[in-house]
């Protein structure tokens, strides 16, 4: 038995749909082993599909761009390069055609001369998706094991090394620390009466907290020292439970990092969060205003 896979791409057009062959499976006897579809097989099969896709959706932007939006006359073409970008299904190489701005435009445009559309669509050279793997299995695992576990289950031929790998990482958490508000003494808002009309909790919010020592590393030598770690993972009665960790004396908004944990977990001043007993009282502490009916309003970190 022989399998193959098309794909199909419509314009939107009257033209006929683009009809391309990206896989062939050939199958005779059924055994555990070629049942379906392999790793193997299906990596190959992302990848032409990604491939294929892509191709088709950047030749329809390009061919859109060529076009000016105010006189509807081709823009001259400078010249061509190559971008090369990274996805979760393989690193593309695609064609990126520098445009002479059209002279209509030119009162409009500070900056004249040519331009790439494909490059200000695009000033990245890797897909979000594939940042957010790298940087969630980075947070769990060595560098080196995320690496060996992407390439294992995804078309990534050309494997990221360790060093663009941690620069990922680091881009990806000051995305997300210039996103987070600012540090504030308390996080306690509004009054009783505020409280009392907000919608009866499902339950207790439990944190958990506790720490240790990290030795620091340098490029040359690891005789940097020690930094102390604070760690907790917040546990509603309903619902997955969330970690979260800084590093004391370093990060400025250790409240408001916990507190925004708490908050996506549906954290209200009349909600109980008693925190774990169980931890080191040594590595961090809390301060919680007591309110009516043993409700306890978590203020952060000193």
């Amino acid at each position: 038995m022989n399998i193959k896979v098309q794909l199909v791409i419509e314009d939107g057009s009257e033209h006929d749909p683009l009809i391309q062959e990206i896989a062939c499976f050939s199958r005779q006897t059924l055994t555990p082993e070629t049942l379906g579809i392999t790793l193997a097989e299906a990596k190959t099969l992302l990848a032409q599909v990604q491939e294929t896709m892509v191709r088709g959706q950047v030749a329809d932007y390009l061919d859109q761009q060529r076009t000016c939006p105010e006189c509807g006359r081709q823009r001259a073409r400078k010249g061509q390069h190559t971008i090369v970008y990274r996805t979760l299904f393989g690193t593309l190489h695609l064609p990126s055609p520098r445009y002479y701005r059209c002279r209509c435009q030119d009162h409009q445009l500070e900056q004249k001369g040519s331009w790439s559309p494909l490059s200000v669509v695009l000033p990245g050279r890797t897909a979000p998706e594939l940042l957010y793997l790298e940087t969630k299995w980075a947070s769990l695992m060595s560098y080196g094991l995320t690496i060996e576990h992407l390439a294992e289950v995804l078309p990534l031929k050309a494997t990221v090394n360790t060093t663009s790998l941690r620069r990922h990482v680091q881009q990806v958490a000051e995305r997300l620390e210039g996103a987070l508000g600012e540090e504030q003494w308390a996080f306690v808002e509004g009054c009783q009466r505020d409280w009392d009309a907000l919608p009866r909790p499902d339950g207790p919010l439990t944190v958990g907290l506790d720490g240790g020592y990290v030795h620091g590393r340098d490029e040359q030598q690891r005789k940097a020292g020690t930094f102390e770690v604070i760690v907790g993972k917040s546990i509603p009665s309903d619902g997955a439970a969330k970690c979260f960790g800084f590093v004391q004396g370093y990060d400025q908004k250790p409240k408001r990092r916990l507190f925004e944990v708490l908050k996506a977990q549906g954290l209200q001043n009349c909600r109980r969060s008693p925190f774990s007993r169980t931890a080191a009282t040594r590595c961090a502490t809390s301060r919680c205003t007591s309110l009516p009916s043993q409700s306890i309003s978590w203020i952060g970190f000193m």
